[in-house]
């Protein structure tokens, strides 16, 4: 009967050690490589427009577009959009992003993520 009870803690012991090891293997999961193999440098910006002033000056340069789109889509993949299918889920924004008339940046959350409960 002792024999029994001890290979049935070590069982649940094990059992429980394995749980443990998938929970948190689920709660803090493993980073995953970006569809994107490359990384934006500083000297990747463009450089800013010179009207002619000083640097430092207090005028502010002419704006170079009249008009400014901000599109944010949360939870969006970013191979949604610029993965092989882009053209078939997102063809016009693909376009865009081809044809160099947008710039794109994908934010990346790290798990795990807290959301704060609303208080009323």
């Amino acid at each position: 009967m002792r024999l029994r009870s001890s290979v049935f803690a070590s069982f649940i012991l094990i059992f429980e050690v394995i749980g443990i090891a998938l929970f948190l293997r689920g709660f803090f999961p493993v980073p995953v490589k970006s569809s994107f193999s490359f990384k934006s440098k500083l000297s990747d910006l463009p450089a800013e427009p010179l009207t002619g002033s000083t640097p430092n000056s207090s005028h502010l340069p002419q704006p170079l577009f009249k008009r400014l789109v901000i599109m944010l889509v949360d939870a969006l993949r970013e191979d949604f959009v610029f993965g092989p299918n882009g053209r078939m889920y997102m063809p016009y924004i693909r376009h865009l992003v081809e044809r160099g008339s947008t710039q794109s940046f994908v934010a990346k959350a790290r798990p795990p993520t807290v959301t704060m409960p609303r208080i009323k």
